[in-house]
């Protein structure tokens, strides 16, 4: 049977979410014919055991297995066996809206369209004030900076960005671009969407549709969320400088000059007063925002909780930046 569209997805120990998520996916609306590739990590928990009874049920569902534990050769490995022109990247932690993968084909066929995604409507991956905390916090323009598809479904119906989140493509894009990069085991996505745009072609944000994306639920898996997130970007930056953009170097900006002050006190008396000014100037700006937040969702305890999950996002991504950054300096030297 001819397959139109593929749509990944590459897991590892999602038993939380998968079923949730595996539904969503299989309840899309399309015309055509959809396969659902699911791409197993080697989990050792129940994903794999859930993924079997749902392929037990729907032969539209297949299972791959990576025992390598990385998310671009996952890609590459579901793209390789994928039977559709069309692929859809989905995540073990998103839900997309019923209309995703239909609305994205739609756009692919405009002219210069390469990759097209939609906004992440970040929501809390658990019950709890503080998760409730981390979910604002990285759709918020302070804690993430300036990317579009984090910052909810406001703005045009439309618009070339530098990158979105589970992006929908043409199989030939990825054999054009030679692939994922698997050398990246986070921000392959970005690396791959910057390939696309460097290829003559628009990343896309069409904002008729949404995902849902589950954040972290405490601050030590955000905190191992955002150190992995510093190094690699530090990693993808190497690889393609002109990349950059001022959300990248904004936290190692901040956390270096913490540390060059701190250090500098030691000797130097008015680099303190320098330091304390720099930590004051911070907390009154994740005040500022945690006071906005705290309107917006009626909690008073995320006026006291956003500061904190703030500066974990920051000073995590930051030195993991940072540290990431001299470690490649000295192998080149």
């Amino acid at each position: 049977m001819a397959v139109d569209v593929s749509v990944l997805t590459p897991v590892l120990n999602e038993e939380e979410h998968i079923r949730e998520v595996a539904a969503k996916m299989l309840s899309q609306r399309f015309d055509g014919t959809i396969e659902f590739i699911f791409i197993d990590g080697a989990s050792d928990d129940r994903t794999a055991e859930i993924l079997r009874e749902l392929a037990h049920t729907d032969p539209r569902v297949r299972i791959l297995e990576n025992p390598r534990r990385s998310t671009p050769i996952s890609l590459n490995i579901g793209l390789a066996e994928a039977q559709g022109a069309f692929i859809a990247r989905m995540d073990a932690h998103a839900v997309p809206c019923s209309g995703y993968i239909r609305r994205c084909v739609e756009v692919l066929n405009q002219e210069t369209a390469g990759a097209v995604g939609m906004p992440c409507l970040v929501r809390a991956g658990a019950d709890t004030t503080m998760a409730q905390a981390i979910a604002t916090a990285v759709s918020h323009p302070f804690g993430i900076g300036d990317a579009k598809y984090r910052l909810g479904a406001g703005g045009p119906p439309q618009e070339a960005v530098d990158t979105v989140a589970f992006a929908c493509f043409r199989k030939s894009l990825w054999q054009e671009l030679g692939g994922f990069n698997e050398n990246l085991l986070t921000n392959e996505d970005y690396d791959f969407n910057y390939r696309v745009r460097q290829s003559g072609r628009d990343v896309i944000l069409d904002r008729s549709g949404h995902c849902d994306y589950f954040a972290r639920t405490t601050l030590g898996s955000l905190a191992t969320q955002y150190w992995r997130y510093g190094g690699w970007k530090a990693e993808m930056i190497r690889l393609h400088p002109t990349s950059v953009k001022l959300r990248h170097v904004v936290a190692p900006a901040f956390v270096l000059s913490l540390i060059a002050l701190g250090v500098a006190s030691v000797l130097w008396s008015p680099a303190r007063w320098l330091l304390l000014v720099d930590v004051l100037l911070y907390l009154i700006a994740a005040l500022a925002a945690s006071w906005r937040t705290r309107i917006e969702v009626k909690r008073f305890q995320h006026l006291f909780l956003m500061p904190i999950v703030f500066a974990t996002i920051h000073f995590t991504w930051g030195m993991s930046f940072i540290l990431r950054s001299v470690s490649f300096r000295k192998r080149e030297a």
